[in-house]
């Protein structure tokens, strides 16, 4: 959930943006409203999202905002992932290894969670098919699955990672952009633009998208979308104080149409990119030390799950903030331990690549004198 640092018109510097507090206060917004929804099956919300949803479309609440966030900010850098690179292999290496080695460790360790607190005995427990299927399709976010056996069964809710559902999503808007890099609308506003365009008129014309699983998933895809946008005409459309006052203005005019989820979308990604990029005030650095979004994202769902368990369900104050204090360092050691030791790795398949083609090259050398 936390891609490259944004450079480029109207974006300041890496150490100089809002980009990376934004993330990790998205990562806290689901943690927080899990809190609430977890420990009484979906029933109660918490009291931002007792707001928010009867004004928001969708009916999002805290974490729907939160994983909204998320999106807009991972549609504007990814698109600028790809420009900057201008390389299919390069963009797609650093894809995978943001998101899939902090992944598998996640939902390894939430076995090895599993296998501390099932009711079931541990030999039955790690040869049980639903063991293994949960750890092959949610560690390649493929089918995910919800349950283990014997775990968090007497919680309200018992999935061990319902906060997986998003990464598919993204995923398949990596895939998106990658498309349209190959296409050669990355770079250009105007074809961009009508890509954009077209993908509209076919999720409205349709009544979905062929791009996403679900519709869920098509919600939070509208956000990412959003993000690329501004990205792609971030030269005529610069971020500012009176942008933003616009766009709140205009999507208050467009809450009476059926316009209003879409519009709503892209003022929402104004807003959050004017603060993250646009730097209207200097947020404190949460990212100073690290970006721990991605890891408290990962592990935010099953400590709730595990501390509701073991307060039957208690406070929802108090799980949201021992769940606080118990993800944190659990986010610090995945990005210390395992994201940016990943991310260090950036380049190979181009280097592996490089060194193939001049193999190559000196081969077919001698054939031709």
């Amino acid at each position: 959930m936390a891609d490259d640092a944004s450079s480029g018109p109207g974006a300041p510097p890496r150490d100089a943006n809002n980009v990376g507090t934004l993330r990790l206060l998205g990562a806290l917004a689901v943690l927080f409203g899990h809190s609430f929804v977890l420990g009484s099956g979906l029933h109660d919300r918490d009291p931002i999202s007792n707001v928010t949803r009867d004004i928001a479309p969708y009916h999002l609440g805290l974490p729907g905002l939160g994983v909204s966030m998320f999106f807009v900010i991972s549609g504007y850098l990814v698109t600028q992932s790809y420009r900057r690179r201008g390389n299919l292999l390069a963009y797609a290496e650093a894809r995978l290894l943001r998101i899939y080695p902090a992944l598998i460790v996640a939902v390894a360790a939430t076995i090895v969670l599993g296998l501390v607190i099932t009711t079931l005995s541990a030999g039955s427990y790690l040869t049980s098919r639903w063991t293994i299927s949960y750890g092959i399709h949610d560690a390649s976010l493929f089918h995910l699955r919800w349950t283990l056996p014997g775990v968090f069964e007497s919680n309200p809710v018992s999935s061990v990672n319902g906060s997986l559902w998003t990464l598919p999503a993204e995923l398949r808007m990596y895939v998106l952009v990658a498309l349209a890099g190959v296409l050669g609308a990355v770079g250009r506003r105007t074809a961009f633009n009508l890509l954009l365009l077209g993908i509209i008129v076919v999720g409205l014309a349709t009544g979905g998208s062929p791009f996403v699983g679900n519709p869920d998933q098509e919600q939070v895809a509208v956000f990412f979308l959003a993000g690329a946008a501004l990205f792609a005409n971030r030269e005529s459309i610069p971020f500012s104080g009176r942008g933003a006052a616009i766009a709140v203005a205009v999507t208050a005019v467009a809450s009476f149409t059926a316009a209003y989820p879409l519009v709503f979308a892209f003022a929402f990604a104004y807003v959050i990119l004017w603060i993250g990029l646009g730097n209207p005030v200097r947020l404190p650095n949460l990212a100073a030390r690290g970006d721990f979004s991605y890891g408290a994202y990962l592990y935010a769902f099953p400590v709730t799950q595990l501390w509701i368990q073991i307060l039957d369900p208690g406070s929802p104050w108090v799980v949201a903030g021992l769940t606080f204090l118990t993800v944190m360092p659990l986010a610090m050691l995945s990005w210390h331990m395992v994201e940016r030791s990943a991310l260090r790795r950036k380049g190979t398949a181009e280097r592996w690549l490089a060194r193939w083609r001049g193999r190559s090259t000196a081969r077919a050398e001698p054939a031709k004198s």
